[in-house]
């Protein structure tokens, strides 16, 4: 903690020539930096990293460890196969670089989609540059650790939090996330990592002995029992690890907490914006997609084992081309229920209480929903009132697939969802359709999964994030949408807009995102968001945190607090309690 944080500068945002400057000072500081950076010896063999300064007061530098591997390639045979450990490698091994990502499909067809992310949808340009370089050899993590003292934890090991990225099971990296910002501002060892993703062995799965499927949640517990073996050599504490991830990220969160694989792998968890209780978070059709995708690249056979090593002779390309639509609010290769990683169905398993040994950290953001609605016809202007009910109409005979109730729930939506004090209104009608898409598909299962890890007083905090970034890629109708708080939690207002959140951020920003920082963090060293580092930094000039006075109490079923995370913080209870109980208590009844 440097006394320099206790006055926060404006971000930077550099000239094309002073940035330039600085990557050659970089560079000439890099050259000799390298030579003092340690190496570290881990189970497989020796690495070193590069020290890295970054462009801020605020933050000492940090050495990174770029593209270190935790498993053996899963190529050949072992496509479709559990990941097994790395091999060992002689000498000292430069991991300096980010290794190829996991192969997945650049057509914008697949990437546009309702649950990926707002800052990457809105950027497929910059995005598809991290995802050009690919290979079936991609399980590889990056690791970054802060070199400055922490003055609330001098001379012990740093907690560790490894995140998860999302991108709907099918896309995405963790080299896209630059752990360098939450790493320095937070003393903590930040881990992204790769995964297998969507067709290719991922999430594949025949339904049976011959691909079980559950392959990308084994490569993060492999990623998990490589941080357990290693992290100690980095001055991690492998008894402090935080798992993290938001999206597609957070609802595999939410099933490593419900997996006894994962068991004295990590010990606390932040779920941001998904849930293993989400209608997208499981596959339970999973033999039905492996058998469309071996149909389109010509290993349509009954037989399973024959039909898996029919896709083990085609190329990767050729599968993750594919186009397999799942029905509407599904995915098409996502975890499944296999009896081993996965032992029963998530709500039973949450229900007895598997998941009840970790701390666990959760939340929302405000307008999840708002690339539902993006989609229909003059939304700009709002939503027509067929529109409306042609939306609700859709999204029932998707969802619900039992028609003798189908016209009850289609109203029974109508009606909760219409403001009858403005009803007649397009932009209001927007906006409780935002509501509508964003409460099914993440609050009520959030809720859900508090209330169920709550109850025998398993500590659990509940937030809503209510603030995003002024964008010209964010609609101006638009709340805080699906993905909205990853910039914040990365620090990037601190260091000014990048590439892939191209933001005007302000001083509030800068402001927030060391506020969400310090809770983060904070969950990761103790389980207590607000211990050990209080949010009493005064920041821009004299102007007070607005956070200081708000202790984020514990969320328990009976009063369901919740932190409000936005320029006017606060603590409240019952978050969309009526809508939520509608889903929740009514509609399985209907």
């Amino acid at each position: 903690c440097r006394p320099t944080r206790c006055i926060v500068r404006s971000p930077s945002v550099y000239s094309g020539f002073n940035m330039r400057l600085l990557l050659m000072l970089h560079r000439g500081y890099t050259n000799e930096a390298q030579q003092s950076v340690p190496v570290i010896s881990t189970v497989q063999g020796r690495i070193r990293g590069i020290l890295t300064p970054l462009p801020s007061d605020l933050l000492g530098p940090v050495v990174q460890y770029l593209g270190v591997p935790y498993a053996r390639p899963p190529t050949g045979d072992r496509r479709f196969q559990p990941p097994e450990p790395p091999l060992p490698w002689p000498g000292i091994r430069n991991v300096t670089q980010f290794a190829p990502v996991c192969p997945q499909s650049l057509d914008e067809r697949n990437i546009l989609g309702d649950m990926m992310p707002s800052w990457l949808t809105a950027n497929l340009d910059i995005a598809a540059t991290y995802l050009t370089h690919q290979s079936e050899d991609c399980l590889y993590l990056n690791i970054y650790v802060p070199t400055e003292e922490d003055i609330h934890e001098e001379g012990g090991q740093r907690p560790v939090m490894v995140f998860v990225h999302g991108g709907s099971y099918t896309e995405g990296t963790g080299n896209m996330m630059d752990g360098s910002v939450l790493a320095s501002y937070g003393n903590v060892i930040v881990i992204t990592l790769n995964y297998r993703l969507g067709v290719l062995a991922g999430f594949l799965s025949t339904g049976d002995q011959s691909a079980k499927g559950n392959y990308g949640l084994l490569d993060q517990i492999q990623a998990l029992r490589w941080v357990k073996e290693n992290i100690a050599a980095f001055g991690g504490d492998p008894s402090r690890v935080t798992v993290f991830g938001s999206g597609a990220g957070a609802s595999c969160v939410s099933l490593l907490t419900l997996s006894h694989y994962s068991e004295d792998l990590f010990h606390r968890a932040i779920i941001q914006s998904g849930s293993a209780l989400a209608s997208w978070a499981v596959n339970y059709q999973p033999s039905k997609y492996a058998r469309q995708l071996g149909e389109r690249v010509g290993c349509g056979i009954d037989d399973s084992s024959q039909l898996v090593t029919c896709l083990k002779g085609r190329s990767y390309r050729e599968l993750v081309e594919q186009s397999i639509t799942p029905a509407k609010y599904h995915t098409a290769f996502a975890p499944v229920i296999d009896g081993d990683v996965i032992p029963d169905d998530p709500q039973i398993l949450m229900e007895q209480g598997e998941f009840l040994n970790y701390d666990v950290m959760l939340g929302v953001n405000q307008g999840e929903g708002v690339k539902f609605v993006e989609g229909i016809v003059d939304s700009e202007d709002g939503v027509t009132a067929e529109d409306f009910d042609f939306a609700v109409s859709d999204f029932v005979d998707s969802l619900y697939g039992y028609p003798e109730g189908r016209d009850t729930l289609r109203e029974s939506i109508r009606f909760m969802y219409t403001d009858w004090a403005d009803r007649d209104n397009a932009e209001t009608r927007r906006k409780t359709l935002v509501a509508l898409f964003t409460d099914h598909q993440w609050v009520a299962p959030a809720i859900a999964t508090a209330d169920l890890h709550a109850q025998y007083g398993s500590p659990t905090y509940f937030y809503s994030f209510y603030h995003h970034c002024q964008s010209d890629a964010t609609p101006p109708w638009a709340d805080s949408a699906h993905g909205d708080e990853v910039p914040y939690v990365f620090g990037v207002p601190m260091v000014g807009p990048t590439d892939l959140f191209n933001c005007n951020f302000s001083k509030n920003d800068v402001m927030l995102s060391a506020v969400v920082m310090t809770y983060w963090t904070n969950f990761a060293k103790t389980g207590d968001p607000n211990q050990p580092v209080p949010q009493d930094t005064k920041f821009i000039h004299t102007k007070p945190n607005r956070f200081e006075e708000v202790a984020w109490s514990k969320y328990t079923p009976k009063e369901q607090l919740y932190l409000h995370i936005g320029l006017k913080p606060r603590v409240r209870d019952h978050y969309r309690a009526t809508k939520i109980s509608f889903w929740l208590q009514l509609v399985p009844h209907l």
